[in-house]
């Protein structure tokens, strides 16, 4: 199940990237584009440091 996890995190990460690259070639440079950035950024770094709850909650007790 592990597999899974990381699987469903590359997709997420993936689907950023595309989102990052969109705003770049669709938007004006300025602080809206800047916030864009940041923003997905913002999630692209929770996505990475939960990589390691997911191993925790699927864990059987």
């Amino acid at each position: 199940m592990q597999n899974r996890g990381w699987q469903r995190k590359a997709v997420a990460l993936l689907v950023l990237g595309v989102l990052a690259t969109l705003a770049w070639s669709t938007m004006d440079s300025g602080k809206i584009r800047l916030l864009v950035f940041v923003l997905l950024g913002g999630f692209a770094l929770r996505i990475l440091l939960t990589a390691g709850r997911q191993s925790d909650e699927e864990s059987p007790q």
